[in-house]
């Protein structure tokens, strides 16, 4: 019994004189007179990109403008009938944060991927870096109309020729002239 009673007495005694310790703790920086400012650490600087998210760029189909005077970015802009019902020659781009991926419109397994390439969102803009070339997406409208500039080495591959502008995949049914219609190629 008596154990147990100094037992106690030690843990109490331990419990109350940490809180004393803290207590003075908290009031000490009240109570100096010396004024010292605390900086707050800077953040270390990140080498990991920062989260963008890239599934508005996952799949890129080539457009052209229809008709430059309408307001209406669906019937200003639409396929680009020659590419897509024609020649189909057209590439679409697919984006995701493993592969950069240029493809044949009209047979996905003709495609150029670029494992090795770094990319950077700036205001409206997309760039996307590849060892030869810099590939930049600009929103252009309110919808999501992308006009590509391509700086460096332009890539020439068979049956994939680059479009100025891109719209995404899931938006294509809401244009005007969004398929061949009757055309029989």
């Amino acid at each position: 019994m008596m154990n147990k009673f100094l037992i106690a007495t030690v843990f109490i005694t331990l419990l109350l004189s940490c809180n004393k310790d803290n207590k003075e703790t908290i009031e000490n920086p009240v109570a100096n007179t010396n004024k010292t400012e605390l900086k707050t650490p800077e953040k270390p600087i990140s080498k990991e990109e920062p989260t963008i998210n890239l599934s508005e760029y996952s799949k890129l189909t080539p457009i052209e403008i229809k008709d430059s005077k309408q307001k209406d970015v669906f019937k200003k802009y639409g396929i680009e009938f020659g590419g897509v019902c024609y020649s189909c020659d057209l590439a679409i781009f697919k984006i995701n944060k493993k592969n950069f991926d240029i493809v044949e419109l009209c047979d996905e397994k003709n495609f150029h991927r670029y494992k090795d390439y770094s990319y950077e969102k700036t205001g409206n803009s997309l760039k996307i870096k590849t060892p030869e070339s810099t590939f930049t997406f600009t929103k252009v409208e309110n919808e999501p109309i992308y006009q590509l500039k391509i700086e460096g080495q332009k890539p020439e591959f068979k049956n994939m020729r680059i479009s100025e502008f891109y719209t995404q995949e899931s938006l294509l049914e809401k244009f005007e002239e969004h398929d061949c219609g009757d055309f029989q190629g």
